[in-house]
């Protein structure tokens, strides 16, 4: 029986985040956005990167250990573009584990965390990739309608149900 370990991050395991991230844009991402763009972002995305959004006024960033290894990561913060909401940022699920229900975990985890659940309205910026991860937990997109955002991301929101 596999164990999943989900709780925020450590300084310590900023370089193997990073490394997670650039792995999922490179094998999974890349089915669905030019390999240059890519290979550019994440030549330039590095512990200083990463550093700069998790230790930002606001952010709940987390991890997730499959059996002891880093197997996803995570973020509930405030937008950067949308003003006045929460944002779902940086999920990622090593490739090898997709597919087991360890991003519906980590975002039953982002989706309790406080900032969430005091938020009114949360958006996400939902990749090519991962707009239909997201519609499957109910986000719906900015507007009604998919828009492709600079041939990049949809905006995708939900609005967290209130404790009466």
């Amino acid at each position: 029986m596999s164990k999943l370990d989900i709780r925020p991050i450590r300084k310590e395991e900023y370089p193997q985040v990073v490394e997670l991230i650039r792995q999922v844009m490179l094998e999974v991402n890349i089915k669905d956005y030019d390999e240059a763009y890519l290979q550019e972002y994440v030549k330039r995305y590095d512990d200083r990167e990463l550093a700069a959004f998790v230790e930002s006024p606001g952010c709940h960033f987390y991890v997730a250990y499959l059996d002891g290894e880093l197997a996803a990561c995570g973020a509930v913060a405030p937008s950067e573009e949308m003003r006045g909401a929460m944002e779902i940022r940086s999920v990622y699920v090593r490739p090898d584990v997709e597919g087991m229900g360890i991003g519906r975990e980590i975002m039953a985890v982002l989706e309790g965390d406080s900032a969430f659940l005091t938020a009114r309205w949360v958006v996400v910026s939902a990749s090519i990739t991962a707009h239909p991860f997201y519609a499957k937990l109910g986000y719906t997109y900015v507007g009604g309608e998919p828009v492709l955002e600079e041939n990049d991301h949809y905006w995708m929101e939900k609005f967290p149900k209130r404790k009466k």
